[in-house]
């Protein structure tokens, strides 16, 4: 059977994806300056929009069939190199530079373990389940960071969060992406909401030369509704690595 050839208006959508997919990059380029000036809200501004276009590009590509439209054009492979750059490589460097992680050289040896860490994520073709989930660690490092970041957490949990981190990125552990998994889909997408914007609230009242100490009962409040809102979604993570342990029990029993 001939494949009908795509229209006019469906490669401009198809386009359109991939130019959506590649404003990520704007993005990056803001939030980078923003990191170099010492800006830190709008460095996080910047990359949470980052972080929002890349968890919509996906369903529209697969809604607009871009991949059979323009065949030739690879947009997961471009969608990796944003990822990178957005998820990985500047929140790395945020890392060394503005959290307590010791001194300068110390710094400069995390974001090494962290870009070849993360290195293991994108190019692992085992990294997502057959239902989406995500197997090991995403190297979301925008997303420790910026907790790590507005928790004010001290040197040790720092140091141990970038270690233990770099090392789950190869553990098969499961971990939920929120819009992709179908079980409790609705309840995850509520919850990842709730985290975002508790995330966000607490990234405008921190300042960029953030306390040592959190007194105020509301930012309290806003951090523990963040732990709840976070500690939910990576609960389907796993329950669903349980199954897998016991589903590979059974038959190798």
């Amino acid at each position: 059977m001939t494949t009908p050839t795509p229209t006019r208006q469906e490669k401009l959508k198809a386009w359109a994806v991939h130019a959506f997919t590649l404003s990520g990059l704007v993005w990056l380029t803001f939030a980078l300056f923003a990191l170099l000036d010492g800006n830190l809200r709008m460095m996080w501004l910047w990359l949470g929009i980052a972080m929002i276009v890349d968890g919509v590009d996906g369903s529209m590509a697969r809604a607009y069939r871009v991949r059979e439209i323009i065949p030739w054009f690879n947009g997961t492979v471009v969608d990796h190199v944003v990822d990178y750059l957005t998820w990985t490589a500047v929140p790395a460097l945020f890392i060394a530079l503005h959290l307590p992680v010791g001194p300068k050289p110390l710094g400069m040896l995390f974001v090494v373990i962290i870009l070849v860490s993360s290195c293991f994520c994108y190019g692992n073709d085992l990294a997502k389940s057959t239902d989406h989930y995500f197997v090991g660690f995403p190297a979301a490092w925008n997303v420790v960071a910026v907790l790590l970041w507005v928790w004010h957490a001290p040197m040790l949990v720092c140091i141990a969060a970038v270690l233990i981190f770099s090392v789950l990125t190869l553990v098969p552990l499961h971990y939920t992406h929120p819009f992709r998994v179908v079980k409790h889909r609705s309840r995850n997408i509520v919850l990842t909401f709730v985290w975002v914007i508790t995330t966000g609230v607490l990234v405008y009242l921190t300042p960029d030369s953030a306390p040592t100490t959190i007194t105020d009962p509301e930012v309290i409040t806003l951090i523990v509704v963040n732990i709840a809102a976070g500690a939910w979604l990576l609960l389907p993570g796993f329950l669903r690595t349980l199954h897998e342990h016991r589903k590979n029990a059974k038959q190798a029993a």
